[in-house]
């Protein structure tokens, strides 16, 4: 009876102790913790030394309309999409005229000539700069959403974050061929847009750029889609791109730098033509919390048009002269 009784007891602790260490296990589990393990610490990137921000905001022109979408800048005149509309203002903020839209719009763009290209998700309106309407190119694709248009000579390119290609348009509006960026110098994935930004211009040389965001790189393009070069990497820091997807917008200095935009950690900064960083011309206390990423222009004398669009308005940056 003796060995029964040992047996027992043991038995009985046994199921005590791993009842405790269970219910000490589940009790630490269950508690909610106070903060997020496994959340981004960004703080401490929003926070940039002063010597490197070499910019100043010189004016900001309040906007009339609702919803701005995109911007560009010809000859002395801003383009502005929104939404349901499309506005043409002179730099001091003088309205040329404003017009509604039938289409729900994602980009501008204003070619030599002086027409406003406007991108939406079915295809591209055409506009003189008295507000006439010229023309539509519908999509070939089959869930189209054109977010940036640029121009070379008498070639339009049109970038279609919906179905992942950049179309080559001649004057007409006749497709004369497209790319999806498969074919590459390393790998044959081609575009990655996890979130629907896709941006394209053409420098001052004639060279074609375009974001790859899921990449985090901008990538050279011949006319015809071959991949020539690329910059880019993922970082935290200023010289790279943060998230999944950046930089979501970005514009080409008449020297041929580069100036980025980019969401999540929001911040403009300016790169070099090879990719390196010069400096940055707002960082993220410029915005506002939870800031739409801002689109971007330049001039012929560099200066940088920012639209706030969480603000509604133009903000108009200058380098500092020393």
């Amino acid at each position: 009876m003796k060995k029964y009784g040992i047996y027992t007891v043991l038995i009985i602790l046994g199921i005590l102790i791993g009842y405790l260490i269970l219910h000490d296990f589940l009790g630490e589990s269950l508690k909610k913790p106070s903060v997020n393990p496994y959340a981004y610490k960004i703080d401490s990137y929003k926070k940039i030394d002063p010597a490197l921000i070499k910019y100043s905001e010189i004016k900001r022109i309040k906007l009339s309309i609702p919803d701005p979408a995109g911007i560009d800048y010809r000859q002395g005149k801003l383009g502005i999409a929104y939404k349901n509309a499309i506005q043409l203002i002179d730099t001091a903020g003088v309205e040329v005229f404003n017009q509604l839209t039938e289409h729900n719009n994602t980009c501008i763009s204003i070619s030599p000539q002086g027409w406003l290209f406007l991108g939406s998700y079915n295809g591209i309106n055409l506009f003189d700069q008295k507000g006439n309407f010229l023309q539509f190119w519908a999509s070939e694709g089959e869930d189209p959403i054109f977010t940036s248009l640029a121009f070379k000579g008498g070639q339009v390119f049109a970038a279609d974050a919906g179905d992942r290609i950049v179309y080559r348009y001649d004057q007409k509006g006749e497709v004369l061929d497209s790319f999806d960026g498969t074919g590459r110098l390393e790998g044959n994935y081609g575009f990655i847009l996890p979130s629907p930004y896709f941006d394209l211009e053409v420098d001052p040389d004639g060279e074609l750029w375009v974001a790859n965001t899921g990449l985090l790189k901008i990538e050279n393009y011949s006319d015809e889609g071959t991949l020539r070069a690329f910059w880019g990497k993922p970082s935290f820091d200023l010289e790279g791109f943060t998230g999944c997807c950046n930089p979501v917008h970005f514009a080409i200095l008449p020297d041929g730098s580069f100036v980025t935009s980019e969401k999540g950690l929001v911040r403009v900064k300016i790169h070099k033509p090879s990719g390196e960083l010069d400096c940055v011309v707002a960082g993220p206390e410029a915005f506002e919390e939870d800031t739409e990423p801002p689109d971007l222009a330049v001039d012929e004398k560099g200066r940088i048009f920012i639209l706030d669009i969480t603000r509604n308005m133009v903000r108009i940056f200058e380098r500092n002269k020393t």
